[in-house]
């Protein structure tokens, strides 16, 4: 650990200490924020000098008459008006303006100088010692990764495809007679015919289709259940949740199961949860039980907590781990916290324990404040004990000021910068 030094360019962040300056100027920061801009104040001369012209200003401004002229006064009448008067803006009057009109010029004048072109009242923050943080910290990235459907192997009848992905590519809307076409394709004796069926019946998403592509999950080619299951979720009908929770259960072939669970995320029923948490904790395919995780969180139901919150500790598949992790974020239930911590602190895969203090951190519960404090001392990633910091500030418990003010010392500027920022979202 390093010592926090004035010198130090990770601590002397001059974008976060611009903005503390007008709350410090007030005496309205608490006493770990106040410290900080001391300590940066006495080494960098450029936030000195913009203290300098704030002293300035208010100077300027408390010298300035307390009887306006007035034809230029406007205050009168705005109290005025603000008070119900029937005055008429900008009537003249000799009245001086009172001891509560004074400020409104200071904060305006010290917005100027400090915030260009950011609207005053967003800064105001009367009575807050809040700290703001420049940017509010993103969660880590959870866009689903792509992932190809390969292509179709072999040849296919002549004109089959160009026909069939005319119509898809063009969006046109099928008639009856076409959609009948397509679905008794997928009975044809060609499995290649049968593949590009459920696909262009995919790529149309008719809800017409469901009972065909249901029962097109039980052909006796792996691709064409494949394709079928993805026609489903692109469809994204409840109709088709049970026959898609079957297949995800009995299909022999992972990639046909894998298809099943993104489908099931895709349609967001939480009917599919039962089939998901049991293929999530029981499916030989590690892929099959990411996907699964990152179904359940994509359903966000309480029902799914059980099956993640095994599946983020007991999982041998690192990306299972993470994804479940993720998933118990974006559900929020308390009930995930007590996994969450443990994997936090035992887990060996730096993604994982990053992704559980990121949920520790949505689920927002006080009691992941031990497990988090002890990852934002102990960790031997940073990353880690930045999310942390992270975490812990949005929880915003009081029992975390001890270990985010120990953090204030770590050797990362990252750690130590969010450290700041979640002493500042805990109210004393």
């Amino acid at each position: 650990m390093t010592e926090m030094k004035s010198n130090d360019p990770g601590v002397n962040d001059c974008k976060i200490v611009e903005e503390l300056l007008s709350p410090f100027f007030d005496e309205e920061l608490n006493d770990t924020a106040d410290t900080f801009v001391r300590h940066h104040l006495d080494g960098c001369q450029s936030c000195s000098n913009k203290l300098a012209e704030i002293k300035a200003t208010v100077s300027a401004i408390n010298e300035l008459p307390m009887d306006a002229t007035p034809e230029r006064d406007l205050w009168p009448a705005i109290v005025a008006a603000t008070a119900g008067s029937s005055a008429p803006l900008g009537s003249g009057t000799t009245e001086s303006r009172h001891w509560y009109q004074k400020p409104m010029l200071l904060a305006a004048a010290i917005a100027a100088l400090l915030l260009p072109g950011i609207a005053v009242g967003g800064f105001l923050m009367a009575g807050d010692d809040h700290v703001p943080a420049p940017h509010a910290p993103p969660p880590p990235s959870v866009h689903v990764p792509d992932f190809e459907i390969p292509d179709l192997a072999g040849a296919i009848a002549e004109g089959m495809e160009e026909a069939f992905e005319a119509l898809g590519n063009m969006n046109i809307q099928l008639s009856n007679v076409g959609l009948d076409a397509l679905i008794q394709a997928l009975d044809d004796e060609d499995d290649e015919v049968r593949r590009v069926a459920a696909r262009s019946l995919g790529d149309f998403e008719d809800q017409r289709a469901i009972q065909a592509l249901a029962g097109a999950l039980g052909d006796t080619d792996g691709e064409v259940r494949r394709w079928a299951a993805w026609a489903l979720g692109e469809i994204e009908s409840q109709d088709a949740v049970a026959a898609l929770s079957r297949t995800l259960l009995e299909d022999p072939v992972d990639e046909v199961r894998r298809w099943s669970a993104w489908a099931l995320g895709e349609i967001e029923s939480p009917r599919g949860v039962p089939a998901l948490g049991e293929a999530l904790v029981s499916d030989v395919s590690g892929m099959v039980r990411r996907w699964s995780a990152w179904a359940l969180g994509e359903i966000e139901s309480p029902q799914g907590v059980e099956a993640l919150g095994y599946a983020v500790e007991r999982d041998d598949f690192w990306e299972a781990r993470r994804w479940a992790a993720w998933a118990l974020g974006e559900i929020e239930s308390p009930q995930g916290v007590q996994s969450l911590g443990r994997a936090l602190q035992r887990d060996d895969n730096t993604e994982v324990r990053r992704w559980a203090a990121w949920a520790l951190g949505e689920i927002e519960a006080p009691s992941a404040v031990e497990a988090l404090s002890v990852a934002l001392l102990r960790d031997n990633a940073w990353v880690v004990r930045r999310w942390s910091a992270w975490a812990l500030g949005e929880i915003e418990s009081p029992a975390a000021v001890d270990a985010l003010s120990r953090a204030m010392e770590d050797e990362n500027p990252q750690v130590r910068r969010w450290a700041i920022w979640a002493l500042s979202e805990i109210r004393r």
